[in-house]
């Protein structure tokens, strides 16, 4: 059982992450000093810093169970894909990714350049997600070769690197304004899964 400092600690962390949520919400990331933060949690700046390395990694620990949802009902459903048509395989499997992006810009920003993390549990659950990632996407592949709907002369891994080259791509598009929406998302998704699979 917790002792009480132990409970203390984890209380003031729960107190911090629902204050930072509902800021982040209503605000969005960059909008929402660390200071309002503390303020609303009603503990010190450095309360914050001692519980979470930095801003980021606040961020990361409000959102990495939705991430971290997804990618398991990702690594569920990887091994036994319903459609048996290749790119609609993929697009199936990372729709649910795409929409959670699509809804969260700042979560979205912190996932595509990692490096703004300084370490900590929260960076590494973070990394451990994109590995579950990896792994979804390489099941999914095998499950497609061994249905005989994509060539086994190409290895698993290349096809897990390509497709997440073209999942970071469009994912860089939405940040950047370059798609608008995750219908945007899909679209382009599906036109270069579609051409590259074919050619």
């Amino acid at each position: 059982m917790a002792g009480k400092p132990q409970q203390r600690a984890i209380a003031t962390r729960q107190n911090i992450l629902a204050s930072a949520k509902a800021l982040f919400d209503a605000q969005g990331y960059d909008a929402t000093p660390v200071d309002q933060i503390a303020h609303e949690a009603d503990v010190a700046k450095g309360t914050i810093f001692a519980h979470f390395a930095d801003k980021a990694s606040l961020l990361t620990a409000v959102r990495i169970v939705n991430l971290e949802n997804v990618i398991n009902n990702m690594l569920e459903t990887s091994s036994n894909p319903i459609s048996k048509e290749p790119v609609q395989t993929i697009i199936d499997l990372l729709a649910p990714l795409l929409e959670l992006f699509a809804n969260d810009s700042d979560f979205t920003q912190v996932f595509l350049d990692q490096a703004e993390l300084k370490g900590g549990p929260w960076a590494e659950r973070l990394y451990y997600a994109c590995c579950s990632l990896d792994k979804a996407l390489e099941q999914t592949v095998s499950a497609m070769i061994k249905d005989e709907l994509i060539p086994k002369s190409i290895s698993v891994n290349f096809y897990t690197q390509g497709i997440q080259a073209f999942f970071y791509h469009v994912l860089i598009g939405l940040h950047s304004g370059a798609t608008k929406d995750e219908a945007d998302q899909e679209l382009l998704l599906r036109g270069l899964l579609t051409h590259w699979l074919r050619s």
